[in-house]
């Protein structure tokens, strides 16, 4: 049905942890667990071949290609 390799859901996702900063306040945003949103996060990471967050720090930050992502699904 469609050729993007990625959900609205997922989109929905990685905006919230963006606007959140962190996977668990994200989660909680959008009132589900951690372990889903860390599971869409990684699913999309597979699906694109292409890593969106640096994991070193404290706060969740987007690579490159994540800010590319997340500009993609902000526009209308």
């Amino acid at each position: 049905m469609s050729d993007l390799p990625f959900t609205l859901d997922q989109l929905r996702i990685l905006k919230a942890i963006a606007a959140e900063g962190s996977f668990k306040r994200a989660a909680d945003s959008l009132y589900v667990s951690q372990p889903a949103v860390s599971l869409q996060v990684q699913n999309l990471e597979r699906q694109l071949d292409v890593p969106l967050f640096d994991r070193g720090g404290r706060r969740a930050q987007l690579t490159e290609a994540g800010h590319l992502l997340l500009s993609y699904g902000d526009r209308s």
